[in-house]
């Protein structure tokens, strides 16, 4: 499936052209989206599951903070503690598939992953961990793919190893910390000085090189969630 992640800057900017950047979830199975509070990352992660609603895959949407952007979209939602459930929901189905040796297009929507993973206590984090790390490496033979979303991503929550799988990373906001920058984007020079635009981000797609994104404007992000919702009962399963 090809979804639509968000537009060049610099093309639209200076030429007012909208060159889309477009993510290939056969060849890319996995994707990080990071970013400041109010950076954009929830209205883009909306945009995307939008596209997939569309696509009637099954989805499953986990909100760890709670915060109102996700609950009453698909039937395969929880939040808080409750996101234990959907994430092993989501690992049994993955497994059943494999032994069946099937295939489908199946998502994991995980909103503030980094502090549901840093709320585990050490034997809990290493069982979870070993799920999501099946899933991120062996994902992509079956139609399985992971979305996870967080203000900050680091060695603790995501080893390098698993970072490495997830061939599209994203932070949205204005400006860039050292420690995001040095995670999302090792051996890239990013001027962490630069004031970006609003609504506008760094994008890491595989051999290719850093770009700065653009998402459109959303002047009223409820009814985008209205919109998610009225698709979620047309397309969710």
């Amino acid at each position: 499936m090809k979804i639509r992640i968000a537009f060049v800057h610099k093309s639209w900017a200076e030429d007012g052209i909208k060159e889309p950047i477009i993510w290939d979830t056969e060849k890319v199975p996995h994707l990080l989206i990071s970013g400041i509070t109010g950076g954009g990352k929830t209205v883009l992660s909306q945009t995307l599951v939008n596209q997939i609603l569309k696509e009637k895959c099954q989805i499953y949407l986990a909100d760890f903070k709670s915060g109102g952007d996700w609950d009453g979209i698909v039937t395969k939602y929880a939040e808080y503690i409750d996101c234990d459930a959907i994430l092993n929901d989501f690992y049994e189905d993955f497994c059943k598939t494999i032994s069946e040796k099937g295939h489908k297009e199946s998502y994991l929507i995980f909103d503030e992953f980094s502090s549901y993973a840093l709320s585990k206590d050490a034997k809990d984090f290493k069982d979870m961990m070993g799920k999501v790390s099946h899933i991120a490496f062996m994902g992509r033979s079956f139609g399985y793919h992971l979305i996870f979303i967080s203000q900050q991503f680091n060695a603790k929550v995501l080893d390098t190893a698993i970072r490495e799988q997830f061939g599209i990373k994203i932070y949205m906001g204005s400006t860039i910390s050292t420690e995001s920058a040095t995670m999302l984007f090792p051996n890239t020079d990013i001027d962490k000085s630069q004031h970006l635009p609003r609504f506008c981000g760094y994008i890491s797609l595989q051999e290719k090189e850093l770009e700065i994104i653009q998402i459109p404007y959303i002047e009223e992000p409820k009814l985008l969630k209205e919109l998610l919702i009225q698709n979620g009962k047309k397309y969710g399963k």
